[in-house]
């Protein structure tokens, strides 16, 4: 199988290629995001290992490209001085397949490597589309329509309604959504994210009316859910009346006498 490692650092490439490759695997060195991505663009690979401090693009960034690009194929390891709770979490809830911290012990890498490559083979393939509320989203097109009228937005507007679109109903922290989308964290002053947050609010009109609500959850993040629409809500209401009951005749007059 082909693994592709991506460190900046010589010397831990080597040493983890020195691992790898007497598994039986062909490995492939890169030493920065954008050539990862131009390999990974180009040729299959069925194992990315990935370290996170990588100069110029993030091996954050390069894990959320590969999901958002190629979807869950290849699988990606993380081989990384990052060792706080928060960061492991993170790099999992993102879409990493496993995290070994550096210093790696070799036995251990093999044996993460060997369990990775085993697993059942996972389709490559991204969703063609994502459908919810009224919107349909198109991952690989990048276009967003509303009732069949497309929305514009920027890129980066684009990525935002794409990651919460990925993750309908999930409480989404604001750290991931910055590295998601950024790479990075924020300044915990910056009001970017506010900003991208409310724009695609106002330009997708998230709310009852087409099915979808953005909130914010104080503290801890965003979720994109599902709610009734307006015109679900008076389907249903028309459903749940009982039906009108037929009004009886007046009763006819006794015979013989005469009705005021």
């Amino acid at each position: 199988m082909r693994v592709l490692i991506v460190e900046d650092d010589p010397v831990h490439a080597s040493a983890a290629a020195r691992v790898v490759a007497p598994l039986g695997h062909e490995v492939v060195e890169v030493h920065d995001g954008a050539s990862a991505q131009g390999l990974l663009r180009a040729q299959p690979f069925d194992l990315v290992i990935l370290d996170w401090l990588l100069p110029a693009m993030s091996g954050f960034e390069v894990l959320y490209w590969i999901r958002r690009t190629l979807g869950t194929s290849p699988a990606v390891l993380f081989v990384t001085s990052k060792a706080l709770e928060d960061d492991i979490v993170l790099a999992m809830d993102a879409g990493a397949d496993d995290y070994v911290t550096k210093p790696f012990r070799a036995g251990e890498l093999a044996s993460r490597v060997n369990a990775l490559l085993k697993r059942p083979a996972r389709d490559t393939d991204r969703p063609d589309l994502i459908r919810a509320g009224d919107y349909v989203l198109n991952p690989r097109e990048r276009t967003i329509l509303l009732r069949g009228a497309p929305i514009r937005l920027t890129p980066k507007e684009f990525d935002l309604a794409e990651l919460f679109f990925g993750n309908l109903g999930k409480l989404l922290s604001r750290k991931l959504v910055c590295m998601s989308t950024w790479g990075r964290e924020l300044d915990p002053e910056s009001r970017t994210l506010d900003t991208h947050i409310y724009r695609i609010r106002q330009k997708l009109a998230l709310g009852p009316e087409n099915g979808l609500r953005l909130s914010s959850v104080y503290t801890h993040g965003y979720r994109l859910e599902a709610v009734p629409s307006g015109r679900d809500r008076d389907n249903a209401s028309a459903q749940r009346s009982p039906l009108a009951r037929p009004v009886s005749p007046p009763p006819l007059a006794a015979a013989g006498l005469e009705c005021e």
